[in-house]
């Protein structure tokens, strides 16, 4: 195991070249951004803004550089992965885990090699010691050496998300706990209130106050959701993802973007990363851009779909840019928007629709934090080849196998072409995945020409001993998951926004193909900070 020390010594070298390769910024230049924030709009699709007529989004990409080729370049397409990706300028297959499940290969976590795990249900401790094994520094670890005295912050619904974002070395993380608290006096603990790392007492106290929120599993905070398909395959529970009607307790991406903004008021704070996790909730329940409906204003219904959530999402970004403003911070802050990856409708579905499937439909086997064994029967024929250790699916499917020889793995990618929606499968081989079948005549020519220039790509940055054995690629449009998904390497999946506005940054679309792992080396280039070695993105210029 290599030691995260390491690392600390390679920055404190580094900040030798913070003075020494550091732009001169006077002679009539402007000062380059002292704090860097990024708001994540998790599985957000740039036709949205349109769609929805998200007017402050539009605005930040219209007075901002708008990279229109951006995509999101790594598999798996996820949450649990893309934050660490943003904040690391890591692949995944350098990151320590590189999707919603991993073989711990190197025994990181102590329990055993090899041992399975699902990535999504790790602790903070536990995602600080694959990170620290990686031997990476993160942005916290950047701005602290250029701003020592400053804090690195990350703020989320999703727990996963804050604290790969943050993690080791952030100073605040502050996400939603468990239901832990009976804030209405009914005897029942489903309120969620804020919990995370050094969260500040202006957040946390008193129990009850404003942070704390009816996260609700059944009855009518769930708006409708746990009894209609599909959207019952992953309800809400409660104001975790819907803002809810309670003036005093909002939830959903208010929570995120109010708590954002409280620390942005009262921290020495020189990076700050929000993930707003609503549209990934609704776009997950309804499928994503074809639930496009208008509901009556206050009903269930407006609260539980997109087109609302996408609003206040959009409204959020609006507050944020404008408490900044009244801070006298925006014009020494670099606002970054992106999303940690887009999402696609399930038109062809091969999961079980019935309420409570989500996790069944995405997960079948045991692992050392969960436990699934009731697969879809689309999964059967590749089950019943007895080789299958773990396997997830949503729109791709990755599977982890018992007998790992080179042989095994080609005979259960042959069988894996067989299943419903499969375009292409790969076995893994080192630091690449080896194509083993191609079913050309089942691509459009769109999906053809797609998976032609980027299917090889994006599948070989998942390539490491903790990644899946075999890897099938899925047609546009298809989900094993739920009915709306994400997680593979389709065009609608992986067309993402990235947006830089604020200090220094002119106003112009740009036609780079810029990846989320090119954020990182961007944002430092553009503070003026010299990026240490092994990163794997590159940098662009910002006007």
């Amino acid at each position: 195991m290599r030691g995260f020390g390491r690392v600390a010594a390679a920055l404190a070298g580094l900040g030798v070249l913070l003075v020494c390769s550091t732009p001169a910024w006077g002679h009539g230049k402007p000062e380059p951004p002292k704090r860097v924030l990024i708001l994540v709009l998790d599985q957000f699709r740039p036709d949205y803004v349109d769609t929805f007529d998200m007017r402050n989004v539009r605005k930040l990409m219209r007075d901002g550089v708008s990279f229109d080729n951006a995509y999101l370049g790594h598999m798996a397409s996820e949450t649990v992965i893309s934050h660490n990706v943003i904040t690391s300028g890591q692949l995944p297959r350098d990151m320590g885990w590189g999707d919603e499940a991993f073989r711990d290969s190197d025994n990181v976590l102590g329990v055993a090699p090899d041992s399975m795990w699902i990535s999504g249900s790790l602790t903070r401790d536990q995602f600080n010691a694959l990170i620290a094994h990686g031997n990476y520094p993160k942005l916290a670890d950047y701005l602290h050496q250029a701003h020592p005295g400053t804090k690195f912050i990350t703020a989320g619904q999703k727990n996963y998300a804050v604290y790969t974002a943050n993690g080791p070395t952030g100073d605040i993380s502050v996400t939603f706990s468990s239901r832990n608290f009976d804030c209405d006096g009914d005897g029942v603990n489903n309120w969620r209130g804020p919990t995370g790392f050094n969260v500040p007492a202006y957040i946390s106290a008193p129990t009850c106050g404003r942070y704390y929120v009816d996260s609700s599993s059944s009855g009518p905070l769930t708006y409708g959701t746990a009894t209609t398909p599909p959207a019952w395959m992953y309800p809400l529970d409660g104001n975790r993802f819907a803002p809810g009607r309670d003036p005093a307790h909002r939830g959903g991406d208010v929570w995120t973007a109010d708590a954002g903004m409280a620390m942005m008021e009262n921290e020495p704070w020189s990076g700050m990363l929000l993930t707003l996790g609503s549209i990934d909730k609704a776009s997950h329940m309804w499928g994503g851009i074809t639930d496009t409906g208008t509901y009556p204003p206050g009903s269930d219904e407006e609260q539980a779909h997109l087109r609302f959530i996408a609003k206040t999402a959009d409204e959020q970004v609006g507050q944020i840019i404008a408490k900044l403003r009244s801070l006298g911070q925006l014009d020494e802050t670099l606002v970054v928007l992106t999303t940690d990856h887009a999402g696609q409708p399930a038109l062809h579905f091969n999961g079980v629709n019935q309420a409570g499937r989500s996790d069944f439909n995405w997960y079948y086997g045991a692992t050392q934090n969960g436990t699934f064994l009731a697969p879809s029967p689309s999964l059967q024929p590749l089950i019943d080849t007895d080789n299958v250790r773990f396997t997830y699916q949503d729109s791709a499917i990755r599977t982890w196998l018992t007998d790992t020889s080179d042989a095994a793995k080609r005979s259960a990618a042959k069988v894996m072409a067989t299943l419903p929606d499969v375009i292409a499968t790969y076995r893994l081989d080192g630091r690449h995945y080896r194509l083993v079948t191609a079913n050309l005549r089942a691509m459009t020519a769109r999906e053809l020409v797609w998976w032609a220039l980027h299917g090889q790509e994006i599948v070989d940055t998942m390539a490491a001993p903790y990644s899946s054995d075999v890897v099938g690629l899925l047609r546009d449009n298809t989900s094993y998951g739920v009915a709306g998904d994400h997680g593979g390497a389709q065009r609608p999946v992986q067309e993402i926004p990235i947006v830089f506005y604020g200090a220094g940054v002119g106003s112009r679309d740009s036609h780079v193909p810029l990846r989320s792992v090119d954020i990182l080396p961007t944002v430092l280039k553009a503070m003026g900070i010299a990026r240490g070695p092994g990163l794997d993105g590159h940098a662009v210029a910002l006007p």
